[in-house]
């Protein structure tokens, strides 16, 4: 079997986690508010910080229960033999690890990325509570992977949002028990991201060759319908404007970082800017463009750098990116770890 696909993006959403994987660890001050599950006539239902979230083994991270018609693609999961049951004793497929291989297999996926109880840390309020349960995820993910096939199947760590000094220990913790990456939660992170106290987490990132993501949970506050009936009679429109909208929160996240100066504190990270053309970007009123100057193709090979164990990743006009690609095999990059996306238009040019 030859498999060419390596998903980036894959999940383990709460719903689908074992009934019991906080519970059972938990605290006994801390066990009626960790993630645990309590039976209810529609089967079992994830209680989190005190608060009921909805069906365990629902569909993905709205812990609903599958409603036919609703969304395509859900409802191709189902015919192909996908099952959302949410009685005690029913299998979670996502978490289990012969059917998760099955599935991988059948998608033609060689290995995956799976970022876990993304939205975790939105639902609960306490720091440290929010900390454990993240490690006690991290525990079990490094187990699932074992069982299934850690060859293949590479979870992402979640990382502590509201100590720096806490989040690097569990970058080092995660990092010794082999996982390969971590997912930082930017909502209801503390101190800002643009704090230079987080400089800590971005040495022990580069310390143990250990990549953060900052994966997006959707723009916060924006509105649906006025009325109950609003919504259900509008909702592909409700669905389409969040979704266009989903990833532009991320856009903190680099904002944030340029803005704390990490990249010119932190070992093994170079942020080199290039203009092709300075002077349409020069201030109205003063200022000088102090970075790289000339395509970016010239500025590359000026710094004649080996990227031998690099991943390079292009955008741009096709003109730049056909010129970049044969000049970043010559540094040492290998053809498979070239991504490129070509941006054309459809309009003459003015």
């Amino acid at each position: 079997m030859s498999l060419d696909l390596i998903s980036g993006d894959n999940h383990i959403d709460l719903t689908y986690c074992p009934p019991d994987l906080w519970s059972s660890a938990a605290p006994a001050q801390w066990r009626s508010r960790v993630p645990h599950t309590i039976e209810r006539e529609d089967g079992l239902h994830w209680l989190v910080d005190g608060k009921d979230k909805g069906l365990w083994n629902a569909v993905g991270p709205s812990f609903a229960p599958h409603r036919p018609g609703l969304l395509a693609r859900i409802d191709a999961m189902h015919e192909a033999g996908f099952r959302w049951d949410h009685r005690p004793g029913a299998i979670a497929r996502p978490t289990t690890p012969e059917l998760r291989i099955a599935d991988l297999d059948r998608d033609g996926q060689q290995a995956e990325f799976v970022y876990g109880c993304l939205m975790l840390g939105e639902m609960i309020a306490d720091p440290k509570l929010r900390s454990w349960c993240g490690a006690t995820y991290n525990d079990w993910a490094v187990d699932f992977a074992r069982r299934a096939d850690p060859a293949r199947i590479f979870p992402l760590a979640v990382i502590p949002n509201h100590d720096p000094e806490a989040a690097a220990r569990e970058v080092r913790r995660c990092a010794g028990m082999g996982m390969k990456g971590g997912d930082l939660a930017f909502k209801r992170i503390s101190p800002p991201l643009w704090h230079k106290s987080w400089d800590t987490l971005w040495r022990a990132a580069a310390e143990c060759r250990f990549p953060i993501s900052f994966h997006s949970t959707g723009m916060p506050g924006l509105r649906g319908g006025d009325t109950p009936q609003m919504n259900k009679e509008y909702y592909p429109h409700i669905r389409l404007v969040r979704t266009a909208l989903f990833q532009l929160d991320s856009m903190e996240v680099l904002a944030s970082i340029l803005a704390s100066a990490a990249c010119e504190r932190v070992p093994d990270f170079q942020f080199v800017p290039a203009l092709s053309e300075p002077t349409l970007s020069e201030p109205a009123e003063g200022g000088e463009w102090d970075g790289e100057v000339g395509f970016i193709t010239d500025v590359l090979k000026r710094y004649e750098v080996d990227l031998g164990r690099a991943h390079a990743y292009l955008c741009g006009p096709p003109p730049m990116v056909e010129a970049a690609m044969p000049l970043l095999a010559s540094l040492g990059v290998p053809e498979k770890h070239i991504y490129y996306d070509k941006f054309t238009t459809t309009g003459g040019e003015d």
